[in-house]
């Protein structure tokens, strides 16, 4: 910023110079009233002549206003707007994150923008889901970074941060904050709000488990678990182990697992696993389907028949299940 000040300033500094030399040198005026001189001719506060002036010396001072007047306040502008432009920046990018908050819909809220809360947020983005982040500190990288996340500054367990939001148009929301106390409030807070909402929240204590689930929380996750979970999958399964990190080092994670979707409009209904062809078309594997009703038939048979509000879960590469959702005209 110190920087950007000199080039702004540098300019008239080279003005103000010129005045300076120009009266000194065509009325022999000394530097403290060619300075003076020069200073009001490029305010224009018309306080008159401190000197009678030659004809050279009224044309100078012709041409120092109609030169320097128009570089004087456009340099004069620049300078207030190094100083005004953050807080100007901060109400115009709040402001239109505010008309955009109010045009979201069906997409996820993660409290907290802590490690988990981050990779959960950039998952979500990668596979095309909006998010709205909400954090009680300022942070760069949700207001410079590339990806244009949404984010609204308060604690999440109020309800108006939560309305903010836009949890009543929310699909669900991910509760990440480090205080299981203050997961428990954005949980029942959220439900309150909202009681079809999906709300997954972290704990650490199983005491704290139990109330997140009578506070309205769909699923609970203790990341330190999933973490000593996956620690003894390698010491138990180093082959599945060894393949998971292939693939994710090649960028694309051959083993994806993920979820369909069966509206009522969608041609799978009717049809049985053995018809559709999901298996011989895209080399997908359906490894479970969640009912209406909420049953959950694993491997499903050749001959079972899909239905309206089943939620197939499949496992394959991302090409091949980006390519059945293309040809299901289904969303994620």
């Amino acid at each position: 910023m110190f920087s950007q000040l000199i080039k702004t300033t540098l300019p008239l500094l080279l003005i103000v110079l010129f005045g300076i030399i120009g009266y000194n040198a065509i009325e022999g005026w000394n530097l403290f009233d060619s300075l003076y001189m020069t200073v009001i001719s490029l305010t224009t506060v018309g306080f008159g002549e401190i000197h009678p002036m030659t004809s050279a010396g009224k044309s100078f001072t012709m041409l120092l206003i109609v030169t320097g007047v128009g570089s004087f306040a456009y340099i004069i502008r620049n300078i207030s707007l190094q100083f005004l432009q953050p807080f100007f920046g901060i109400a115009i990018r709040e402001r239109k994150m505010e008309q955009m908050l109010k045009k979201i819909k069906n997409h996820y809220i993660v409290c907290g923008y802590g490690r988990i809360g981050r990779d959960v947020t950039l998952t979500l983005i990668k596979q095309g889901i909006p998010v709205v982040v909400i954090d009680k500190s300022h942070n760069e990288e949700l207001e410079a970074g590339p990806n244009k996340i949404l984010v609204v500054y308060g604690d999440a367990s109020h309800e108006d941060v939560l309305i903010k939001a836009g949890i009543k148009e929310a699909k669900g929301l991910v509760s990440a904050v480090t205080s299981e106390a203050e997961n428990v409030f954005i949980t029942m807070t959220a439900r309150d709000l909202n009681p079809a909402l999906l709300i997954i929240s972290r704990f650490e204590d199983n005491a704290t488990k139990k109330k997140l689930l009578r506070a309205g929380a769909n699923k609970v996750v203790n990341p330190y678990q999933i973490g000593s979970e996956k620690i003894t999958h390698i010491i138990l399964k180093p082959t599945i182990s060894k393949i998971l990190d292939f693939a994710h080092q090649r960028g694309q994670f051959a083993l994806n697992i993920d979820e369909l979707e069966v509206k009522a409009d969608n041609p799978l209904i009717g049809q049985s696993v053995r018809q559709c062809r999901i298996r011989d078309d895209h080399n997908i594997i359906i490894i479970a389907i969640e009912k209406s009703d909420g049953q959950i038939i694993t491997n499903p048979g050749p001959n079972y028949v899909f239905e309206v509000d089943d939620r197939v879960v499949m496992i394959a590469n991302v090409t091949e299940i980006n390519a059945l959702y293309e040809k299901y005209q289904t969303r994620r």
